[in-house]
């Protein structure tokens, strides 16, 4: 048989620590297997529940939180069970005040004796007084500190909390000027990396000198020009010579990987720069130029895909621009993809641009 009807006791509103009889429709969410056979929940059930006082309002009833207590198929069950709480809860009889004989008729010790009685027993008859929460808090942890003066107390306790705001605020404040010290000198590899990358022009009045030649490569004869000795050196010789330097190489034992599984490491430095960024674009720009040196992000974009009447380009690294997808993925949940590739193709824009300067500003007038 359905349970139609319950007794709940409500924890928020008018009727707060009031038991109220109610039909189950009108708990919201109502599930029945919360509570056993006789009606009694497994453990404490609390539900939302509509407050069918007074004239509907326009909104619709009110609904407050409240607690299950009983559920039965018939009103008959729920009353009776209403009313043994409500018998439960009354407080206990006043006790009769104890007759005391007049003083005439008995000692001064015994009439003593009854008026104690009788105080105590009117003491114990009294309800018990129900406190104010906040003068609980107070006692509690007002009396807990060292203070001679009490109602100086929370005084205190402000002032100890804006003293502790400015220390984290200062602390802080060093924390970033730390970070901030070694930015420099990374700004100033990328900016040495960027200088080697781009070949100097020589201008035809200077003389040029003969590079030396290569591993593996058959001898030169003198009567070969200098120029014709520069023009035959690859520029995979050159991208590699450039990209191998002494600080790359004293570095690479303090490495970390950008994301779980993926193999690709960056420098520690390079990490903590991109991760302290304040958006998406700027932590892809970031690890881009720590993934791939910049000597390849010159001669390649994202796919590898000619534009117009331009020279094909190189792709990037599959595995490595899956890293970076994933480590933004990861830092900026909700980026879009497409949002990351461009990204990385406008740094790479950037990159030719600052080179071809550089390349200008180098060459004499």
């Amino acid at each position: 048989m359905e349970r139609k009807f319950a007794v709940v006791r409500w924890s928020e509103g008018e009727d707060f620590g009031k038991l109220s009889d109610i039909k189950t429709d009108v708990i919201r969410g109502y599930d029945d297997s919360k509570m056993d056979q006789d009606g009694n929940p497994f453990a404490t059930y609390s539900a939302v529940i509509e407050w069918r006082h007074g004239k509907k309002q326009r909104g619709g009833w009110p609904h407050y939180r409240g607690t299950v207590i009983f559920v039965s198929a018939t009103r008959f069950e729920t009353i009776r069970k209403l009313n043994s709480l409500l018998k439960e809860e009354e407080p206990t009889e006043l006790t009769k005040r104890a007759s005391v004989a007049p003083q005439k008729y008995g000692d001064d010790s015994d009439c003593s004796t009854d008026i104690e009685t009788q105080s105590q027993q009117a003491k114990k008859s009294k309800a018990p007084r129900r406190t104010d929460p906040a003068e609980e808090f107070l006692k509690l942890y007002g009396q807990s500190q060292p203070s001679s003066d009490n109602h100086n107390s929370p005084t205190q306790t402000v002032v100890e909390l804006k003293q502790e705001i400015k220390d984290l605020k200062e602390e802080n404040a060093k924390l970033k000027e730390i970070v901030l010290q070694d930015v420099p000198g990374l700004l100033l590899s990328l900016r040495n990396i960027i200088d080697s990358a781009a070949p100097p022009k020589r201008s035809r009045v200077e003389p040029t000198k003969a590079l030396p030649a290569l591993p593996g490569s058959p001898p030169q004869s003198r009567s070969s020009s200098p120029c014709a000795t520069s023009l035959s050196l690859p520029r995979s010789t050159l991208s590699s010579s450039t990209s191998v330097s002494p600080s790359l190489t004293a570095s690479q034992s303090s490495k970390v990987e950008i994301h779980p599984g993926t193999g690709v490491m960056v420098e520690k430095l390079a990490w903590a720069y991109a991760i302290n960024a304040n958006s998406a674009t700027v932590f892809v720009r970031h690890l881009l130029t720590a993934v791939f040196p910049v000597e390849i992000l010159l001669v390649s974009n994202l796919r590898g895909n000619k534009r117009g009447g331009g020279e094909a380009r190189q792709p990037l690294d599959k595995n490595k621009l899956d890293a970076i997808y994933s480590a933004t993925l990861e830092k900026w949940p909700g980026t879009q993809l497409s949002s990351i590739g461009s990204t990385i193709n406008a740094k790479i824009t950037e990159l030719r641009s600052k080179s071809k300067n550089v390349g200008v500003h180098t060459a004499p007038h």
